[in-house]
């Protein structure tokens, strides 16, 4: 059998070969770039390379290497990083024109984490202006295809890091999810990505939040072993109990009316017999939540997270998208009793979700109501024979951010050659129990883990 490139390898491969001394941190950021110059071009995943800065750390890190004295598992790896977040020296422009020529002046928290660890940071990743949308285009950088299907999306925010992922640019990024930004593109990319719990991935140094405590920092991958690695390396430490051999799982296919494609559905019923498989107790229950009202509460706190963004800038209304122009004009208008109201009815319903998983383990969903669409659409027009809106893929991720809940997504079946994810979510700093189970069932049903470029 032929030595796979570096570049098809994960994170976890990368390590064993440094240390085995048969690959080295340049080699592999070679063979890392070179696959970026013959996808990204299609793709437009990476929207800002530092090809000096990471050959400076690959070489600094082959060293290391030669002296048997790597800074960890990441020592030597290149990564890649969402481009709301700031990576020190290089542009974050959070797909806005506001912000196209903005510098970060030192790095957030957990890229300082992956950087001290010796990551190797290959560039930034694409997202949609201030990140706020499920489909992943700006007027800074222009739309990013799906690795799988190129004139298709790979959903947003956090499109051009599961692009990047599955292309092989990368075996990791990092990116953020404020109502299924991470889950939903890496259901629709074929990758596996983790949101935790808010207050588990620390953050300091950044663009402004704009709801509330939604928006969490979390770590996208090929394989759940380098997921369980990189979050361990960005995240907080927390003592949890050992994962039960036998779990009980509630899954929601349906949230009311809402239509699912039935792609979905087939890949989701698939994926609860994997779990039953394994030994445990899975029960089908409709959802618990009104995805209409969802919507409304989150777009009520974004409304109001872009008006405070765009608040005193001058021209401001010539350089965002009208879709962005339109919330910050409803935000702009929009009374402090109004925002409360929202905020009140968001800890209720925290409260009342959190009440419902209490009594199990885990509750299993579709990582998104649809499949990938159109590249240049900013979601389907029709799923399962209804004319639906841009939030149609929603149903089951945003409600996890309101309910502050740690999920993950793993790769289900495949529909017609595009991929689908299975989300599993679980109380409160659960996190381990959840990458427990990804990992059984990635050992249950392994996925294909690079895209057929």
């Amino acid at each position: 059998m032929s030595t796979p490139p570096a570049w098809a390898l994960d994170a976890t491969a990368l390590a064993a070969a440094f240390r085995g001394r048969t690959l080295d941190p340049v080699a592999a950021l070679d063979s890392c770039l070179a696959r970026a110059e013959a996808t990204n071009p299609v793709l437009n995943a990476i929207v800002t390379f530092d090809i000096a800065g990471a050959r400076q750390a690959a070489e600094a890190s082959a060293a290391r290497h030669r002296t048997g004295a790597p800074l960890g598992l990441f020592d030597g790896v290149p990564i890649t990083v969402k481009d709301n977040l700031y990576v020190g020296g290089l542009r974050a422009t959070w797909g806005s024109r506001l912000f196209a020529d903005h510098v970060a002046p030192r790095d957030d928290i957990p890229v300082a984490r992956l950087r001290a660890c010796g990551a190797v940071i290959i560039g930034k990743t694409n997202t949609p202006e201030l990140a706020l949308s499920g489909f992943t285009d700006n007027a800074v950088f222009g739309s990013t295809g799906n690795p799988w299907a190129p004139n298709r999306q790979p959903g947003g925010s956090s499109g051009g890091a599961v692009a990047a992922v599955a292309a092989g640019m990368g075996p990791v990024a990092i990116a953020t999810d404020a109502g299924g930004s991470l889950r939903r593109p890496a259901g629709h990319a074929g990758v596996a990505t983790l949101k935790a719990t808010p207050g588990r991935v620390p953050r300091r140094w950044g663009f402004p939040a704009l709801a509330t405590d939604f928006q969490v920092i979390g770590p996208i991958a090929r394989s759940v072993r380098d997921l369980r690695a990189a979050f361990d390396l960005i995240g907080e430490a927390h003592t949890a109990p050992a994962t039960p051999a036998r779990l009980t799982i509630l899954a929601v296919s349906r949230c009311g009316d809402a239509p699912v494609d039935p792609g979905v559905r087939a890949a989701f019923e698939d994926a609860l017999g994997v779990l039953r498989g394994l030994g445990h107790a899975v029960t089908e229950v409709p959802a618990p939540w009104d995805p209409e009202e969802v919507g409304a509460l989150f777009a009520t706190i974004a409304a109001v997270g872009v008006a405070r963004v765009v608040a005193g800038q001058a021209g401001w209304e010539a350089l965002v998208t009208p879709a962005i122009r339109a919330q910050a004009e409803t935000g702009l208008a929009m009374t402090a009793p109004d925002y409360l109201r929202a905020l009140d009815r968001i800890g209720v319903l925290r409260a009342e979700l959190r009440d419902w998983i209490a009594g199990v383990d885990v509750l299993a969903t579709p990582s998104a109501a649809v499949l990938p669409w159109p590249r240049d659409r900013p979601g389907p027009a029709m799923v399962d024979g209804v004319a639906v809106g841009p939030r149609a893929a929603a149903l089951y991720s945003t409600v996890i951010n309101l309910a502050a809940l740690p999920a993950a997504v793993v790769p289900s079946a495949p529909v017609g050659g595009l991929p689908t994810g299975l989300q599993l979510v679980a109380g409160p700093f659960r996190e381990e129990l959840l990458l427990d189970l990804a990992e059984a069932y990635e050992g249950a049903r392994p996925w294909q883990p690079l895209a057929p470029l």
